[in-house]
């Protein structure tokens, strides 16, 4: 190892005594004051400026996409907490409508969570947080603020199966108001539904609301179905083709309520 170093010191003597040379003059030339001395000093510290700017530059620029950086992620965050807590503001304004809604009805009704919603054996379902132990029973009806949703169809001890009116063997005895006629309500597509064979001797309108009949052995009358959007003649002449819109969103219901048992 020494003879190596040894090796290399005669090989670079010239090279090393101009190292030490130099190093050694500008040492002596920084702690002399005359008026020589300070011109090269200034020129020097010009020289070194001209190479330390691009690498001042470079870490100013590093450093301004690192704060970059972590403003977008605390601008992701506060994004996510605004949204967080819109969502809370909006949940909790659905909670206190269906309280007053529930406070306000004539029925007795039983709060109930989506917990799923599918499609089985043809039919549309929903599977609700409530069950025999809540004394939910079949073909009990189910509603929200807004109007039907459907019936029960089948029941567990903590949780149901419902299937609810707007799907495609969906028929549903409503009555039209105010005029109070009677008529069969299918489901058409997506939230809309149509209302066959009322004669045209009968005035119907749009904007007219649509609610159950009573006629039926599982709903009771005057549930809100929906609002009638259009008012055409069949093609016999002699009857209506109704148009409406359900008054549920059924794509975006997340709760609703029971009737624990019929009235």
């Amino acid at each position: 190892m020494l003879s190596k170093l040894y090796d290399f010191i005669i090989r670079k003597h010239l090279e090393i005594l101009t190292v030490i040379f130099v190093g050694v003059s500008l040492l002596l030339l920084s702690r002399t004051e005359n008026h020589v001395v300070l011109v090269l000093q200034t020129r020097w510290q010009d020289f070194t400026s001209v190479i330390k700017k691009p690498l001042i530059e470079q870490e100013h620029k590093r450093r301004v996409m690192e704060e970059n950086r972590q403003l977008r992620k605390d601008v992701f965050l506060l994004k996510r907490e605004l949204a967080q807590a819109q969502s809370l503001m909006m949940e909790n304004q659905r909670l206190r409508d269906m309280l007053g809604f529930r406070d306000t009805s004539k029925y007795e009704l039983l709060p109930a969570l989506i917990v799923y919603k599918g499609f089985k054996d043809g039919t549309n379902i929903i599977t609700l947080n409530r069950g025999k132990r809540d004394n939910v029973k079949e073909n009990s009806v189910i509603v929200n603020k807004e109007g039907l949703v459907g019936r029960v169809i089948a029941v567990g001890n903590r949780s149901s199966l419902a299937g609810m009116i707007a799907e495609p063997e969906a028929r549903l005895s409503i009555c039209i108001n105010p005029v109070r006629v009677y008529g069969i309500l299918k489901w058409h597509h997506g939230n809309t539904f149509v209302i066959d064979d009322i004669p045209t001797s009968v005035d119907v309108r749009e904007g007219w609301t649509v609610m159950t009949s009573g006629l039926s052995e599982i709903y009771p009358e005057n549930i809100p179905v929906g609002r009638i959007t259009k008012v055409t003649s069949s093609e016999n002449g002699f009857t209506y083709l109704i148009e409406g819109e359900y008054f549920v969103p059924f794509k975006n219901l997340r709760e609703v309520f029971i009737f624990i048992h019929d009235r």
